[in-house]
């Protein structure tokens, strides 16, 4: 009889604790132990956009994400979208922080579009490796439920090379003028550290010169597109 009791106080358990699963914008199960690998670092294409998933038709949840570990890196350079962007994040770390908590409603995921893991450094031409482990807390902020760890790796090995926009930022330490060189015509988009566009810009072909004396000093990130939808990213330093 004990035997019984315990095996349906489990499971009952297991029932409260609504489940989860993560997937990308297009619909892609992100999986527990898979590895997303982006060929160039920066926002746009090296974004990996991501729903959370409320597996429940009853209970509302509340997730967070843990910053686990990294290889070839400590986190500068690093953005999280959950709800907020942190940006520069800290080995161990959870996020929102503190006692703060996404919570989304049953049948339902988070709601905010912009959620994504980026990564702004080029590792010096290494890869890396960041390690994230999505969880549920309950109303104490105690983990339950089964996790799910993936990998955000940026390997520069995969970049697109010679297919890329024939571009190339002149200074990347900018007092006014952002001075460019390209081969074709493309746009340029800035992004800030929070992911917001600040600017979009036609570059035509040869030498010229955008004029960013509206941004505050702070570091962007200049992401440039051609024709055939191939992206270049720099980063840019406004003083």
């Amino acid at each position: 009889m004990k035997t019984l009791f315990t095996f349906i106080l489990s499971l009952c358990t297991a029932v409260a604790f609504a489940q989860f699963t993560v997937e990308t914008h297009d619909g892609d199960p992100i999986l527990d132990g898979s590895t997303w690998t982006f060929g160039i670092y920066g926002l746009g294409i090296a974004e990996l956009p991501f729903w959370v998933n409320n597996e429940s038709a009853t209970e509302e949840i509340y997730t967070k994400i843990e910053f686990v570990s990294a290889v070839n890196g400590d986190g500068s350079g690093v953005q999280l979208c959950f709800g907020l962007c942190y940006t520069d994040l800290v080995l161990g770390g959870s996020y929102p922080p503190g006692s703060e908590v996404v919570t989304i409603q049953p049948g339902e995921n988070q709601g905010f579009p912009g959620d994504h893991i980026a990564n702004f450094v080029d590792g010096g031409g290494n890869p890396i490796d960041y390690v994230f482990r999505f969880y549920q807390v309950d109303a104490n902020g105690d983990p339950i439920g089964e996790d799910l760890t993936i990998t955000y790796r940026y390997d520069p090995n995969l970049a697109v090379g010679e297919n890329a926009p024939q571009v190339s930022v002149l200074q990347n330490l900018v007092s006014t003028q952002l001075k460019l060189r390209a081969q074709e015509r493309m746009v340029l988009d800035l992004y800030d550290l929070q992911g917001k566009n600040v600017g979009q810009y036609t570059v035509s072909q040869g030498d010229q010169s955008i004029d960013l004396t509206h941004l505050s000093a702070s570091m962007y990130l200049a992401v440039l597109q051609n024709a055939a939808g191939l992206q270049k990213t720099f980063k840019i330093v406004k003083r």
